[in-house]
């Protein structure tokens, strides 16, 4: 797999975008955790924390979506979604251990929430992660 990743900060021109990408990789999980699947919470969703958005791009190639806040006390993962073609390849897990290089370096930790439905959450234990709290539909999950 090429390695070549790089990142841009998204703007309202990615927003056709990540719409896609949201349906693609999120609808499912959403849809078994019983949540609102409309359009409107969907690019609710997308435009939360807008500011903090950054397209992952493979090759110059628009693949998936990372959204991270980081303060003096803690850095959190508020979304990372990679296309479907492009998932199972490394890519998401070699982002988040960037991340927690840069956590460690430092010593703050490293938030994340899941859904329960989603499979993704076997990724954030085996790179550290454990579940400190969880809601109806989300597991809250941090470094330690």
């Amino acid at each position: 797999m090429s390695t070549n990743l790089t990142f841009k900060k998204a703007t309202e021109e990615d927003i056709e975008f990540l719409l896609w990408l949201r349906k693609e990789t999120m609808i499912e999980h959403l849809i078994n955790s019983g949540m609102d699947v409309s359009e409107e919470n969907l690019l609710n969703r997308i435009i939360h924390q807008f500011e903090n958005a950054r397209i992952i791009l493979l090759e110059d190639q628009k693949i998936g979506l990372l959204k991270v806040t980081e303060d003096k006390n803690k850095i959190e993962i508020l979304q990372i979604q990679i296309s479907p073609n492009h998932q199972n390849k490394g890519i998401g897990r070699k982002i988040i251990q960037s991340i927690l290089k840069n956590a460690l370096a430092n010593k703050i930790p490293v938030k994340l929430s899941v859904l329960k439905t989603n499979k993704a959450q076997t990724l954030y234990k085996n790179l550290g992660f454990e579940i400190y709290d969880e809601d109806e539909f989300s597991y809250f999950m941090k470094t330690v």
